[in-house]
């Protein structure tokens, strides 16, 4: 038996990804078989694709978030046939209608929350809730500015910081996605405006842009500020000049999610952190689209593009 899948041969361009049939995934000792309901779309997918990062050998298979009901598992799993689950980073392949998954990556999806939101919720969740509560450590009622703010974990940025009392700045690329932030309460700046003026004398910069960005990110901070660099949409950012920070004794970030998320409890528990926050409201979650495995290039020119508000997902 076989099940579909998306495949990289060559690094490059959209063009690049392949649909292709792959043998079904088998259960195994530590493994579960999860069939695939939505696969969630990152711009790690887009960077692992272009050959970014090393140690990526090819054929390689995309997509770290997913999720789905679990259709099979080893005797003494702690997970049975039939339970409503997700998962996202350090699992590959979730382009795909079936996937073996560790036990250990694997949360339970509340009843309350269906599998699409729970596809569109983990990664941009986990990962606001590791820059907030793992690495700004920001004391209340401080100024911080969120680069991508209209976007995935920008959107979720923006609201825990809001829900926090933090002022807030946000830029965007546009008129919509500005009038969305506006609507949240926080203080919207076009990316075509003299944005580091604006935002000047920030506590935090959450930068998910890179090279674009960071040079101004860096002068929007006051003294002793702190710029967490979590993205590199476009681009790298040039090596830096540590001496450069002591202008204004500023400090850099870099963070990975996957170091923030040691065990299967620390993530099970920062998933329901996460789960609870859109059930609660408290995070308006957004989906820009939904899209076949495939017209998964299509997806990737998309979110390439910057012009999405919310998620992007894959319906195998």
């Amino acid at each position: 038996m076989s099940t579909q899948a998306i495949l990289v041969h060559q690094f490059g361009g959209p063009e690049v990804l392949e649909l292709q049939s792959v043998p079904l995934p088998q259960a195994a000792p530590g493994r579960a078989v999860v069939r695939i309901d939505y696969a969630g779309i990152n711009f790690v997918d887009l960077y692992q694709r272009e050959g970014r990062y090393p140690g990526i050998t090819l054929p390689w298979r995309l997509g770290l978030e997913g999720a789905g009901e679990l259709v099979e598992a080893a005797p003494g799993a702690e997970f049975n046939v039939g339970d409503r689950v997700a998962f996202t980073t350090g699992v590959q392949g979730a382009y795909a209608s079936h996937l073996a998954v560790p036990l250990e990556h694997l949360v339970r999806v509340p009843d309350a929350l269906s599998l699409r939101d729970a596809a569109a919720t983990l990664e941009h969740g986990l990962t606001a809730a590791m820059l907030l509560d793992d690495v700004a450590r920001l004391p209340a009622g401080e100024p911080v500015l969120v680069h991508a703010a209209a976007g995935g974990v920008g959107g979720w940025l923006v609201q825990w910081l809001i829900a926090r009392g933090h002022p807030v700045f946000g830029t965007v690329s546009s008129d919509a996605k500005a009038d969305w932030l506006r609507g949240l309460g926080a203080v919207p700046l076009l990316t075509s405006s003299d944005w580091v003026s604006a935002a000047r004398g920030v506590a935090v910069v959450f930068d998910s842009v890179g090279r674009s960005t960071f040079a101004g990110s860096l002068e929007a901070l006051r003294m002793g500020g702190h710029l967490i660099l979590f993205g590199a949409a476009s681009g790298q950012p040039e090596p830096v000049d540590v001496l450069s920070l002591q202008k204004k004794s500023l400090t850099l970030t870099r963070p990975v999610l996957p170091h923030f998320l040691p065990d299967a409890a620390k993530r099970r528990a920062r998933a329901a952190t996460v789960f609870e926050a859109v059930l609660s409201g408290a995070v308006q979650l957004r989906i820009h689209a939904e899209f076949p495995l495939a017209d998964v290039a299509g997806a990737h020119d998309l979110l390439a593009s910057r012009a999405t508000q919310g998620k992007l997902l894959l319906k195998p």
